[in-house]
């Protein structure tokens, strides 16, 4: 009986760990990308934050998709290292 009950418990902890995943997706406006390297320099950027775990940026549309861990990193984090880069960054309307 011990053993089904740890089972249970088991099974019922892997059903809810996606409620405690902390990961997010933003997309930001980056409008200072105007060339071929530019994506490359944001996403380098963004992409060296601690937490952050993919960064997709377009010079065509001037926006960087950010997937990330809001444990370790938060959005002005993200912003900051793309400014620091020379490319400010916002969250767009809608996103969070």
């Amino acid at each position: 009986m011990k053993l089904k009950t740890s089972a249970i418990a088991l099974i019922g902890l892997l059903a809810a760990a996606p409620l405690w995943a902390a990961e997010q997706t933003v997309k930001f406006a980056v409008p200072g990308m105007y060339c071929a390297s530019c994506p490359f320099i944001v996403e380098s950027a963004m992409g060296g934050v601690d937490g952050v775990i993919s960064v997709a940026a377009d010079s065509d549309t001037r926006t960087a998709l950010v997937v990330f861990d809001d444990e370790i990193a938060t959005v002005d984090d993200i912003a900051a290292a793309s400014a620091s880069a020379g490319y400010e960054a916002t969250v767009t309307e809608g996103e969070s």
